[in-house]
């Protein structure tokens, strides 16, 4: 990247990237609070859009740019990489962690919203490390310009519009299309489904990326771009955040509701009910843990009340469905998070307490 645009325009890239992303990945971190997902695995989806899924499709663009050019033609070539090269690679590569979730950490998805969770952190690692380039080698390039002509600060300024207002959205959104094909299928029995709805997200997140990436070639409509963005983009947006803080106030509903019969079936203490019921009884919960035995104990609190909440509400969907698919693997889950953390928190004989309550 360096390379590309020099330290300094990495430098300047990082810290208005920064500014931009952090606010949004706080977002997705708030949404995840009923369940908090391993921080280790949410850092991993940040990392991986950030990394992998950023140089990887860069990478295979200019791999195949190079061969459509060669084949077709170099005029064939500049409509072939914004409609089909670049949102086949980017969406591809980004859901490829998604597709790893599914297959060997499935017990993470127990709902839609956390395909939206881990999809959005994707992305945003994903427009932090692409917005790094862009506004490095726009900046940069203003620098080396007159930075009195009125034509270099309007390149300068419509292009902070697209990198820090419009884009750092985009591809969270878009990842979050096919995270929630992703998630559906993690929670279904149907094989037919599996397959079809994962590949149904894919697909409209690729056309919708692809219809943003045409309207940003202009033609002979220079605002094209901001016509697709407020009559397309902010309304999906807007449909994607609602549907996203409906399905965050229902799993507070549903895991309140199911904690009663926890803690009858032994799953839970009946003393941790009300803790467990409210956000702000978790916090204080966890603080207290920490004062009394440090960050192991607040660490290990909150992976039992993550534990807790997967439980609730995998017990909650299996009544109404009939079907126990991984409740046994969530309630031993459980069991052992709350045995790490009343050891944790120093109490003799933890696993016998934790099988006992």
């Amino acid at each position: 990247m360096a390379t590309q645009i020099g330290a300094d325009g990495v430098a300047v890239g990082l810290v208005l990237s920064a500014l931009v992303i952090l606010p949004i990945v706080g977002v997705f971190l708030w949404l995840d609070r009923w369940k908090r997902g391993r921080p280790r695995l949410l850092l991993s989806a940040f990392a991986w859009g950030g990394s992998v899924a950023a140089f990887c499709a860069i990478w295979s663009q200019e791999g195949a740019q190079t061969l459509v050019d060669t084949t077709m033609g170099e005029d064939v070539g500049a409509w072939v990489r914004p409609l089909v090269i670049t949102p086949v690679t980017e969406e591809v590569f980004k859901g490829l962690f998604l597709v790893w979730l599914l297959i060997y950490r499935r017990r993470q998805l127990v709902g839609l919203l956390d395909g939206i969770v881990f999809a959005g952190l994707v992305g945003a690692g994903f427009s932090f490390t692409e917005n790094i380039l862009y506004l490095g080698r726009t900046v940069t390039a203003f620098a080396a310009s007159d930075t009195s002509d009125v034509n270099s600060i309007a390149v300068l300024a419509i292009s902070l519009l697209l990198r820090l207002v419009m884009v750092p959205f985009m591809h969270p959104f878009l990842v979050a299309v096919f995270g929630l094909g992703i998630a559906a299928a993690a929670n279904t029995r149907r094989r037919g489904l599996r397959i079809g709805l994962p590949l149904a997200g894919l697909i409209v997140a690729i056309t919708l990326h692809g219809a943003w990436d045409w309207a940003g070639l202009a033609g002979p409509d220079p605002y094209l771009i901001y016509k697709i963005y407020g009559g397309v983009m902010v309304p999906l947006f807007l449909a994607m955040a609602i549907l996203a803080l409906v399905l965050r106030h229902r799993r507070g509903r549903t895991i309140a509701a199911a904690l009663p019969a926890l803690a009858r079936d032994g799953h839970i203490a009946p003393d941790e009910v009300a803790p467990l019921a409210k956000l702000g009884e978790r916090r204080r919960w966890r603080r207290t843990a920490r004062r009394r035995a440090g960050r192991v104990a607040a660490r290990a609190t909150g992976r039992y009340q993550a534990e807790a909440s997967a439980l609730g509400i995998r017990t909650t969907r299996d009544q109404a469905s009939g079907n126990r698919n991984g409740l046994d693997d969530q309630a031993r889950a459980t069991a052992d998070a709350r045995a790490d953390m009343l050891e944790a928190l120093g109490a003799p004989d933890a696993r016998r307490l934790a099988s006992s309550v």
